[in-house]
């Protein structure tokens, strides 16, 4: 591929995960605000069963429609004989409701409180996830495809990132700004918060063209369509134990991140007394992080290679964001004022250089089970492998939901009651740690030698 062609299919790694930022940034803000927001949640505050709330219900019901989606959409795909390419047709179909579904998060339809808005959010995230995983999924299975060898997809996976985290990462900072401002100027809070979701949404769907147009199938990516049975396909995909190995140590490692990732505007409300805006500052350090991080990438993965190099991002994001839990809530000017924006701020910045590792290596491992599946089997059967690694991980960022907002609603997330915000980053911490000892047991010298040997490339 030329390199415009791969910057075209770049920007739908921005679009999707634009739609994502919304659901899981703003449609939590919205949901579950603080006192000071001056929005009210549309839903109930009731505690079921001792853990489970009605936002937590509905993300869950959500994610369990996204993970059996998953392996489905990454089988159909691998079997796939479409003239329009078995990867591209899928994302034609998946993208227009992705991109508009997240918007109708922001339009409840019965007054606050009702159980008729838990019941639209639970239909309107799980119509989401499908299709996000229509697209996504497929998606990423073009990784593997587009990029055979190993430094290629390392390039690869930063390209995505370059081009994905200045959108992704300045939209926390921006709509923060934007919905501050907003506020200030006598726009009702409900109303800012839907113009900067329309705004997003479309810059989603014009990113999200970008692969439709930029990938031929054809000339780009020609592996042999799977022949395999759907219950064949999924139990060889299953009983491949490096796999397993790599996919709990993800479903881990992503619990964690799924309950750190909305954690801004809510430091800088509850923990700082400010307005949403006052994470602006906070976004812009972690960016900056991410940045240098990115910048030494190629020569961090060449010397101690994908998974020395996730272990180490696991372990040392683990250290920089366990002391938050040293945070006091405090107003501007306050006695422990300083010391919050100085951990913050640290933290933010220093965390950004592990995070970007996430962003690359976990494509380069999920590449190397690919090519050694198909060193052995003779197809590429890389959606398959998505699909479930979909399933297991979506799970995951369901509970992640379910912990979070449990974590505010029965310790609170406002500076009356900062309890709830406060235990986030020790939680995500203690996870990531367990994370790296998964990863320490996932045999990449094994399963790189037999994809070279299989293969016929044993240098």
């Amino acid at each position: 591929m030329t390199s415009t062609r791969r910057l075209g299919f770049a920007m739908g790694h921005a679009g999707f995960e634009l739609t994502n930022g919304i659901v899981v940034a703003i449609a939590v803000y919205f949901y579950l605000p603080p006192k000071s927001s001056g929005l009210a949640s549309p839903l109930s505050d009731e505690i079921f069963f001792g853990v489970f709330t009605v936002f937590g219900l509905a993300m869950m019901m959500g994610r369990v429609f996204d993970a059996l989606t998953n392996p489905i959409v990454g089988y159909l795909s691998d079997r796939s004989r479409s003239r329009l390419g078995r990867r591209r047709v899928f994302m034609m179909i998946g993208v227009l409701p992705m991109v508009v579904l997240p918007v109708l998060l922001f339009y409840p339809p019965a007054p606050n409180g009702s159980w008729v808005n838990g019941v639209y959010l639970a239909t309107i995230l799980s119509l989401y996830f499908i299709a996000f995983t229509i697209y996504a999924g497929p998606f990423y299975a073009l990784v593997p495809e587009l990029a055979i060898e190993e430094d290629d997809r390392v390039r690869l996976a930063r390209l995505l990132a370059y081009v994905a985290f200045p959108v992704v990462g300045l939209f926390g900072p921006i709509w923060q700004v934007t919905f501050d401002v907003a506020k200030s100027t006598g726009v009702e809070p409900v109303e800012a918060v839907r113009w900067v979701v329309w705004s997003a949404s479309g810059l989603a769907a014009l990113l999200c063209l970008g692969p439709i147009i930029a990938v031929d199938e054809a000339r780009h990516a020609q592996p042999k369509p799977s022949d395999l049975k759907l219950r064949q396909a999924f139990s060889t995909t299953v009983y491949n134990r490096p796999f397993m190995i790599y996919l709990l140590a993800q479903a881990v490692f992503l619990l964690a991140v799924g309950m750190f990732q909305p954690m801004l505007p809510y430091y800088a409300t509850v923990v700082l007394g400010r307005g949403e805006s006052a994470g602006a500052y906070l976004g812009v350090a972690f960016f900056l992080g991410i940045v240098l991080g990115f910048a030494s990438a190629t020569r961090f993965v060449a010397a101690v290679g994908p998974k020395r190099g996730i272990v180490l991002c696991c372990f040392t994001f683990s250290l920089i964001v366990l002391p938050l839990v040293f945070l006091s809530p405090d107003v501007a000017g306050g006695p422990n004022d300083f010391r919050n924006w100085a951990l913050l701020l640290s933290a933010l910045f220093l965390a950004g250089m592990p995070v970007a590792g996430f962003f690359i290596l976990p494509h380069v491992l999920i590449g190397q089970i690919i090519d050694a599946d198909q060193a052995e089997v003779g197809t590429n059967r890389s959606a398959i492998y998505i699909g479930v690694q979909g399933f297991a991980t979506k799970g995951a960022f369901g509970v992640s939901a379910i912990v979070l907002s449990y974590l505010f609603l029965r310790f609170g997330n406002s500076m009356e009651e900062p309890a709830g915000v406060l235990w986030v980053a020790p939680i995500s911490a203690l996870l990531c740690l367990f994370a790296a000892a998964l990863y320490l047991r996932y045999p990449e010298q094994e399963v790189v030698a037999k994809a070279t040997v299989f293969a016929g490339r044993d240098k």
